[in-house]
């Protein structure tokens, strides 16, 4: 398969913040050169919240955001990538914006209602039948109640030099055309120049304005000084009956963060109360937000696109397409997907690919030992046995999330369906909305896209089978399920067919939604038998894959998706890749850690807390702190405040997304601070705990490095194209969201790269002299930069390249396989957790017709010679993988 449009070679992801900027990005590009990168992957660079982390609460869709630098600055960079032959992917968030006084489009409806361009440009129902949010947007911020927040005084009338407005919790609400005219009324005597502002401001707000003519206009009429309105200011404040009165005639409604799980009017994106979705179906609000990303692809500052969770999106396949018509073909463009087991992408959309969750589960899956995993599996399933019955705890975890935390967004899809008249009034509203939500807690991980009428099979198959699913699982809602499946009925005339599609549109939306916030950000949370597959795209129960199974998924992605991402570690991962890996060689020895475990317990059993005479921690969170703490142990097993700190931040976030003991919303302060102070003691220096956890991490910790290096090699040299998360060319160990957080060193990076290149780049392993001690890592590094090197000067190769699986005969204890682009060779063999033997030596290779019979060995320089048409491959006691290219002087086997 060939392209006709820009495709990276080797991507870096960057995550932008106050602490990693475009001018520290500026420093790092020559050692990302040389290292091998060919392509910036940058996190969102525009306007968000202050002192946001990630860049995805964006405010300003059309400026670079500040804090991280300015658009000449990102023309600068561009200058110098382009001197580089280096390029720019750049990721978008269309799904949605900050709820923020910083988003001045929100801001904007907020203030002038129905005259504002931006009246509809997010997702919010103004004609919701509550009375309290019809006409209003709720805003669901407070701590308290709104009459509790009122007499506490944490809503106020303010003054800024921009004039008036009603501030809490930090944040400042403009006041509607009407605050004008009420501000008017009750005002004091003697206030002559603050009525004369009042009453241009009253005549001037409804003109149908652009937002920037609008702000304008507005710093024209400059508010007299603060002074002057302290007798305004003074009355509204000091009565409650006046400024709730105030607040009664605003174009939003104040409301405690909890009540917007229950009613809510605007289209939150994963349940977050700050993130308001947007109308991205609408082309005008599409072109909008785009226009300012295409200017900078019109200048070729940026090359690609990667969408971010494209699954919010109602209709993703219109999106793209949008998206294909405004930036054309030439232009890089994937999408963040979670594809479960063998899904792929629709056909129908124009993307080169994925962001790779499906290459990181299927690698870490190959590089799990299955027999063990059984057995770890058994072990969990026999000690916590409320958590056995995998598919239905996920049903029942999104039933929880359904009914606790989006109960508002439930109910809002029943009331669409009787505004779309696709029921009758007289339908039972408690009954239709109960096996509605059946229906959605039974629908399949991966999204339907309905997006033609009639529906074809495929999708009635999927949606039937939910439906079927849902009577087993609560037969009293029988009738209203058969209700709900005549929705697709291919015989309803056009007219109920269109509308019956845009209210499948919005199930399976909110359905995808609801299986992120439900499995991926709960049950993932919860359930522990190997923490090392609760990542989004693999299983903690189907996550078994053989080499051939590797080879066939290898081969499908190179069909399918050859330019999608190989990646292995993300902002959103929860451990870091070579800490997932650690835990993953826990499979080759289960009885072994089945055993320790259970003798931390006893060891540990006077540290739990009894509260209401339940253990703090209960044995499911002390069996996550176990395996947590053998991840992310530090490279040379030194443990200090710091990884105490790292330890307890990992498992207070995990415990309030359980959503079991704790939670954001009500967190169980006293059970929190039980386990964290377990946390603490286990890690104190010389416990027993900590010794037993040294000896088994330095037992292990050789395995773990050389499965580390399989993966990585992998990831660079199989169909796709290879990602590297900032700073995860060494060894990565770290927990919890990524995000920037945690500094990357690229002194010493720079440092280790430049002594190997002044040595000509000669070939030559390197040795870190560490036992079972992880080092920092200059293995790693060394071999992403050789395979890099090899990639970069052989593009074709590994991008258009075939991928041959290669026969080592009857041992599984090894992945081999070579990939062929016309003449061009290059074979990669690497060893497989085996549980039978702690062994990694690698058996001699049958090669094809038609491959060359002299190699060299990437990485250490070593000639081989097949014999025979076997491949005979080198002693792994140093360097545990095999990247071979054809000698210069090679001969082709017949």
């Amino acid at each position: 398969m060939r392209n006709e449009f820009f495709t990276p070679v080797a991507t870096y992801r960057i995550q932008f913040n106050r602490d990693f900027t475009f001018t520290d990005l500026e420093k790092q590009l020559d050692y990302l050169h040389q290292l091998g990168i060919t392509t910036i992957y940058a996190s969102p660079v525009f306007e968000t919240t202050p002192g946001s982390r990630h860049g995805y609460d964006v405010t300003n869709p059309r400026e670079i955001n500040n804090t991280i630098g300015s658009l000449a600055h990102m023309r600068q960079l561009h200058v110098k990538l382009r001197s580089l032959g280096m390029s720019w992917v750049q990721d978008i968030v269309p799904n949605y914006m900050a709820f923020h006084c910083r988003n001045a489009r929100l801001m904007d409806a907020l203030e002038r209602g129905t005259a504002s361009p931006y009246y509809n440009y997010f997702d919010i129902d103004w004609h919701h039948p509550d009375p309290d949010l019809h006409g209003k947007l709720m805003a669901p911020f407070l701590k308290k109640n709104l009459r509790e927040t009122i007499a506490d005084g944490g809503i106020r009338l303010s003054y800024s030099t921009l004039g008036l407005s009603i501030v809490t919790g930090g944040q400042s609400y403009p006041l509607s055309a009407k605050s004008y005219k009420w501000l008017l009324n009750v005002l004091p005597p003697g206030m002559g120049p603050v009525k004369d502002w009042l009453t241009e401001m009253k005549g001037n707000i409804l003109q149908r304005r652009s937002l920037s003519d609008w702000e304008a206009m507005r710093s024209l009429l400059k508010p007299p000084r603060k002074h002057a309105f302290l007798p305004l200011l003074d009355l509204v404040n000091s009565d409650t009956a006046l400024l709730q009165e105030l607040l009664d005639i605003q174009h939003y409604t104040f409301a405690a963060r909890s009540e917007a799980d229950f009613r809510i009017n605007y289209r939150r994106f994963l349940g977050v109360n700050e993130h308001i979705a947007l109308r991205m179906e609408d082309k005008a609000v599409f072109e909008e937000y785009h226009g300012f990303l295409h200017r900078l692809y019109q200048e070729g500052i940026i090359q690609g696109l990667r969408i971010d969770q494209i699954d919010g999106l109602l209709d993703p396949a219109q999106y793209i397409y949008h998206l294909r018509e405004l930036f054309g073909n030439n232009c890089y463009i994937i999408a963040e997907k979670i594809l479960a087991g063998h899904e792929t992408l629709p056909e129908r959309w124009a993307l080169q690919g994925s962001t790779g969750y499906d290459f990181l589960a299927g690698v870490s899956q190959l590089l799990t030992d299955g027999e063990g995993m059984e057995k770890l599996g058994r072990f969990y399933r026999t000690h916590f046995p409320g958590l056995a019955q995998y598919p239905e705890l996920a049903r029942s975890k999104k039933q929880l999330v359904l009914e606790k935390h989006m109960n508002g967004e439930w109910d809002n899809l029943v009331r669409e369906a009787f505004r779309l008249k696709l029921v009758l009034p007289e339908t039972d509203k408690i009954r239709l909305k109960m096996a509605l939500g059946d229906f959605m807690v039974c629908l399949p991980a991966n999204r339907i896209y309905p997006d033609g009428w009639p529906l074809p099979v495929t999708d009635t198959r999927q949606l039937d089978q939910a439906i079927e699913d849902a009577i087993l699982r609560n037969p009293a809602t029988g009738t209203a399920l058969e209700l709900i499946r005549s929705f697709w009925d291919p015989d309803k005339k056009q007219q109920q067919g269109t509308a019956a599609l845009l209210l499948l549109k919005k199930i399976t939306q909110f359905a995808g939604q609801l299986y992120r916030e439900g499995v991926a950000e709960t049950l993932f949370y919860v359930y522990n038998a190997l923490l090392s597959h609760n990542e989004a795209g693999d299983s903690p129960v189907q996550n078994k894959c053989t080499p051939d199974g590797f080879h066939e998924r290898m081969a499908v992605r190179q069909y399918l998706s050859p330019f999608s991402l190989n990646t292995t570690a993300t902002h959103d991962t929860r451990w870091g890749e070579d800490a997932r890996i650690r835990l993953n060689t826990l499979t080759i020895i289960p009885d072994l850690w089945i055993q320790q475990v259970q003798a931390w317990h006893t060891a540990n059993h006077h540290l739990i807390t009894l509260i209401d005479e339940k253990p703090a921690p209960d044995l499911n969170d002390e069996y996550f702190i176990y395996q947590a703490v053998f991840a992310c142990l530090p490279a040379a097993w030194e443990v200090g405040s710091g990884f105490s700190n790292q330890m307890t931040a990992t498992f207070l976030k995990t415990v309030r997304e359980a959503k079991v003991h704790s939670s954001w919303q009500l967190p169980d302060t006293a059970y929190e601070l039980a386990c964290l102070q377990f946390i603490e003691k286990i890690l104190e220096f010389g416990s027993t705990f900590l010794e037993g956890m040294h000896h088994l991490a330095e037992k292990q910790g050789a395995q773990a490095h050389i499965f580390s290096l399989a993966q990585t090699l992998i990831k660079i040299t199989a169909p796709g194209i290879p990602d590297i998360y900032q700073g995860c060319e060494l060894w990565d160990f770290s927990a919890g969201n990524n995000d920037g957080q945690h500094p990357v060193n690229y002194a010493l990076r720079r440092k280790l790269l430049a002594a190997w290149q002044e040595d000509g780049h000669a070939p030559g392993w390197p040795k870190e002299h560490t036992g079972g001690k992880a080092g920092i890592g200059k293995e790693k590094l060394y071999l992403v930069s050789k395979a890099l090197q090899l990639r970069n000067a052989h593009a074709s190769l590994f991008i258009h390249g075939e991928y041959i699986p290669l026969t080592s005969g009857e041992r599984n204890n090894q992945i081999a396989y070579a990939r062929k682009y016309r003449q061009d060779w290059c074979i990669v063999v690497a060893p497989l957790l085996s549980a039978q033997s702690g062994k990694h030596d690698l058996t001699p290779l049958t090669l094809p017709a038609g491959a060359p019979l002299k190699w060299k060995n990437v990485f250490t320089g070593e000639p081989l010679t097949a014999q025979n048409g076997q491949l005979p491959l080198p002693n792994t006691q140093h360097c545990p993988v095999v990247l071979l290219s054809p000698a210069p002087d090679h001969k082709f086997h017949r």
